[in-house]
C-alpha cells in the first residue's frame, strides 16, 4: 500500500468579473468579445471590422473575437448581429483545501455493480494531470498557450479524482471509479480562463457525445453564449452539473447562485460538511438543486499527490459521479429522468422539502432493487393470540428550534381502548447522525408516560426518529414510532 501524501491547499479567488453584456462604456483596444449572430456566424463581418477570430463554435451561431474599441459600436448595430458580450474571465469554484464516499452511500452502489462503467464524463476545468490513480479516456485543450489537456493548476485533477479515482487499492477512490474521464482544458495555470473557452469545452462535449459535463467553475455575470450552449447540451440528452458558487454569506441569506449553475438546464450543487451542515461559503438561492460533500475533500492532485480541498467545486463532481452511477443503473433513462432520480433519492436536509441551502438534499448513490420474496406455504392454524397492547408515541410539536425541550408521550391501551397501568416502556431517540439515546419508564394509571429531551446549541439539526417498545405481562409486546425536526 502506498502512502498517501495529503497537503492542505489554501486557495483564494476573486469573482470580480466584468458584466456579460455590452454597456455604454467603450471596449478597450482589441477587447476580447463574443459576437452572437441571429442566424449564421458571419466571419466576413469580423474581418471588415479589423478584428481577429479567436474561436469558432459548432452548435451555436457565435464567434469569439478580438475587436478594436472603435469597431464594436458599428458591429453591434449590424442587422445580422444579435448581441456582443465581453469574453469574461471564469474562475474555479474552490476555497482552500474522504468522508464523502460513505456519506453518499457509494460502496452499496458498487456492491450492486454500479461503478459508472461505460458513462462518459467531461471535466471542463484546468485539465487532468497524469496520475497513478486516474485513467484519462481523452480530451482537448481550448486555452491559447498549449495543445495539451494536462493540468498545470491542480484543480481539474482534484475534481477528476472525486468523480473517478480508480478503486485500485492505493490513494483514494472516486464515487464512480469506472467512469470514462475526459479532460477538457478551458482554464489556465492560475485557474482562470475566458468564457469562450468554457463555451468551446461544452461545444466539444456535445460533438463528442458526452453523457455528463462537470463545471466546477462559475461567474457572476450572465451570458447568452453560455446559456445557449448549456441549453443545447441539455437538449442533446447531456446532464450539465455546475457549482453553485463559493460566494455564500455566513448567515445563508441571499439569492446568489452563480452562472452557469443558475440556468434551468444545469444542476446547481451546494456544499455540505461531514455533519450535514451547509458549508459557510456555499452560495444559496432557489436554483440550488442538490447538496454534496464539499469540505475537506481528499482527492488526486499534481505530482501524483493527494490533497484536501473545500468548495462547491468539490461538491459538483460528487453529484456528477453519482449521476454516472445512475446512468449505468438506468441506461435507457433520459437525462431528465436521471435528474429526477437524483433529486428523488436525496436525503432531505434543513427545512422540509426543497430549500435554498440544500435544494432537495444530500445526494445518494443508487442501489439494486431487492429480489421479490419467494412464495411461502400458508401458515398453520395458530392458537388464539395473547391479548395485545395498543401503543402510540407523539411529540408536543413536529418541529423545534435549538434550545427547546422536546416532550415525547407514550400512551398504552388494551384492545378495548382502556389505559394499561404498569406497562414497561423502552424509548430510543436516534439523531440525524445515527447516534442513539434511550430511556425507560412504567405507565401510570392513565396508561401514559412522558420523556423529555432538552436541545442545546450543540444538538445536531435535522430529523430525529423516536421509537417506543412496550411490554406487559399477559399481553403481547407492541411498538410505535414517530419523528420530529430540529431547526
Amino acid at each position: 500500500m502506498k502512502k498517501i501524501s495529503s497537503v492542505i491547499l489554501s486557495l483564494s479567488l476573486t469573482l470580480g468579473l466584468l458584466p456579460a453584456t455590452v454597456s455604454a462604456e467603450p471596449f478597450s483596444a482589441q477587447e476580447r468579445v463574443i459576437v452572437m449572430f441571429k442566424d449564421k456566424a458571419d466571419k466576413s463581418l469580423v474581418g471588415k471590422a479589423n478584428g481577429r477570430i479567436n474561436r469558432e463554435f459548432q452548435h451555436i451561431p457565435a464567434l469569439a473575437v478580438s475587436l478594436p474599441a472603435a469597431a464594436v459600436k458599428g458591429l453591434a448595430h449590424n442587422p445580422n448581429v444579435q448581441s456582443i458580450e465581453i469574453d469574461q474571465p471564469v474562475k474555479t469554484e474552490q476555497q482552500n483545501q474522504d468522508w464523502g464516499i460513505q456519506k453518499t452511500n457509494a460502496p452499496s452502489a458498487w456492491a450492486s455493480g454500479y461503478t459508472g462503467k461505460g458513462v462518459k464524463v467531461a471535466v471542463v476545468d484546468t485539465g487532468i494531470a497524469a496520475h497513478e490513480d486516474l485513467a484519462i479516456a481523452g480530451g482537448a485543450s481550448f486555452v491559447s498557450y498549449t495543445t495539451s489537456y494536462g493540468d498545470d493548476n491542480g484543480h481539474g485533477t482534484h475534481v477528476a479524482g472525486i468523480i473517478g479515482a480508480l478503486n485500485n487499492g492505493i490513494g483514494t477512490v472516486g464515487i464512480a471509479p469506472d467512469a470514462s474521464l475526459y479532460a477538457i482544458k478551458a482554464l489556465d495555470q492560475g485557474g482562470s480562463g475566458y468564457l469562450s473557452d468554457i463555451v468551446a469545452g461544452i461545444d466539444w462535449s456535445i460533438t463528442n457525445k458526452m453523457n455528463i459535463v462537470n463545471l466546477s467553475l462559475g461567474t457572476t455575470g450572465d451570458s447568452s453564449a453560455l446559456k445557449q450552449v448549456v441549453d443545447k447540451a441539455y437538449a442533446q440528452d447531456i446532464l450539465v452539473v455546475a457549482a453553485a458558487g463559493n460566494n455564500g454569506t455566513a448567515d445563508g441569506s441571499g439569492d446568489i447562485v452563480n452562472y452557469p449553475a443558475r440556468y434551468d438546464s444545469a444542476i446547481a450543487v451546494a456544499a455540505i460538511d461531514s455533519a450535514n451542515q451547509r458549508a459557510s461559503f456555499s452560495a444559496t438561492g432557489a436554483q440550488v438543486e442538490v447538496a454534496a460533500p464539499g469540505v475537506n475533500v481528499l482527492s488526486t492532485y499534481l505530482g501524483n499527490q493527494y490533497v484536501s480541498m473545500n468548495g462547491t467545486s468539490m461538491a459538483t463532481p460528487y453529484a456528477a459521479g453519482n449521476l454516472a452511477l445512475l446512468k449505468q443503473a438506468n441506461p435507457t433513462s433520459t437525462n431528465i429522468e436521471l435528474r429526477a432520480k437524483l433529486t428523488g433519492s436525496a436525503i432531505d436536509l434543513g427545512a422540509p422539502g426543497r430549500d435554498a441551502w440544500y435544494g432537495h438534499g444530500l445526494i445518494q448513490a443508487p442501489q439494486a432493487a431487492a429480489p421479490a420474496p419467494a412464495p411461502t406455504e400458508p401458515a398453520p392454524t395458530q392458537p388464539a393470540p395473547t391479548p395485545a397492547t395498543a401503543t402510540t408515541v407523539t411529540t408536543s410539536k413536529t418541529a423545534y428550534r435549538v434550545g427547546e425541550t422536546v416532550v415525547m408521550s407514550v400512551n398504552v391501551k388494551n384492545s378495548s381502548g382502556s389505559p394499561l397501568q404498569g406497562a414497561a416502556v423502552a424509548l430510543t431517540l436516534t439523531d440525524p447522525l445515527g447516534r442513539v439515546s434511550s430511556g425507560k419508564a412504567v405507565t401510570g394509571s392513565n396508561g401514559t408516560v412522558a420523556f423529555n429531551f432538552s436541545t442545546t446549541i450543540i444538538s445536531v439539526k435535522g430529523t430525529y426518529r423516536v421509537k417506543a417498545d412496550v411490554s406487559l405481562s399477559g399481553y403481547s409486546s407492541s411498538t410505535a414510532s414517530t419523528s420530529f425536526q430540529l431547526n
